[in-house]
């Protein structure tokens, strides 16, 4: 068994063992920074743009939308939400709470898709291949 099978595993037993221990609102972060004096949470994707109608943007399951305003209403800890495009191979990003606050749209797959004239792209120095 690979390392990243064995990782994937022990992640889904520890939320198992989570939820017994009475923990009802777990989500698992991409990662957490901390730039200057404040935490963030964020949120990553890299895949292609949804395409109209209504509009091209990118978006996140609906459920990790809810959770992670929760969580910033609960704590005050913001979610950046980082895209590494597929489409234009360009990485975008915008705070999940001033995407709230815009133009969204919500696909039948539960998918919370924000316009891209509402994320903002990265400068080229900041753009990587993986």
């Amino acid at each position: 068994m690979s390392i990243t099978k064995i990782g994937l595993e022990g992640e889904k037993m520890a939320r198992l063992v989570l939820k017994k221990m009475g923990c009802v609102n777990i989500f698992q972060a991409d990662w957490l920074i901390k730039p200057d004096d404040k935490w963030f949470v964020v949120e990553v994707k890299r895949k292609e743009r949804f395409s109209p109608p209504p509009f091209w943007g990118h978006g996140l399951d609906i459920r990790q939308v809810k959770q992670r305003m929760a969580f910033y209403r609960d704590t005050g800890v913001r979610c950046l939400f980082l895209v590494f495009d597929l489409t234009d191979g360009k990485t975008y990003w915008q705070w999940l709470d001033v995407l709230e606050q815009g133009d969204y749209f919500d696909t039948r797959n539960n998918v919370r898709v924000y316009p891209m004239d509402n994320l903002i792209a990265l400068s080229n120095k900041y753009n990587v291949v993986a």
